[in-house]
């Protein structure tokens, strides 16, 4: 159920404008296609910081910059650029709100919920108190929320 692009714009526009989130001049550069690469590169460190090196603070941390890169692009793809945490937030939670308003209110529930696991990784990089298996768990459902982003808010993205 990929939703209208006119819609998405609106929910975008709606986040950033609650988070009191502007335009910069440097905005330019900031591509969705940018984000989306950053996100894939978020992803790939997070593993290996969990896998190689055990450092489970860098993996939260890189799992939770998948994620904030991934709202980032859709942003972008739709004509919004973030440059604050709290826009992130916004976004996320206007996005989730559009599976809401189409009824489907699980996914909607979802979205917020992945959301949140995201969020407490990123303290987890401060609070080092997360396992191996709950980083490693938390990790997955990341990599499933930035997917399911990407198929909901852009699905024609190009991969790779």
């Amino acid at each position: 159920m990929p939703f209208v692009d006119a819609d998405i714009a609106a929910a975008v526009s709606r986040g950033l404008t609650a988070a009191r989130d502007g335009p910069s001049p440097a905005d330019a550069g900031r591509t969705p296609e940018k984000y989306a690469r950053l996100s894939q590169d978020f992803r790939t460190s997070a593993w290996k910081h969990l896998q190689e090196d055990g450092d489970l603070p860098q993996a939260s941390n890189k799992a939770w910059g998948m994620v904030a890169e991934t709202v980032k692009a859709v942003s972008a793809r739709h004509g919004g650029v973030i440059h604050t945490h709290r826009a992130i937030w916004y976004i996320a939670g206007e996005l989730s709100g559009l599976a809401a308003a189409a009824g489907d209110t699980q996914l909607a529930d979802w979205i917020n919920n992945s959301f949140s696991v995201a969020r407490n990784l990123h303290t987890n990089f401060y609070e080092d108190e997360a396992t191996v298996a709950q980083v490693a768990s938390n990790l997955r459902l990341c990599e499933e929320l930035s997917e399911r982003l990407y198929e909901l808010f852009w699905p024609e993205r190009p991969q790779g």
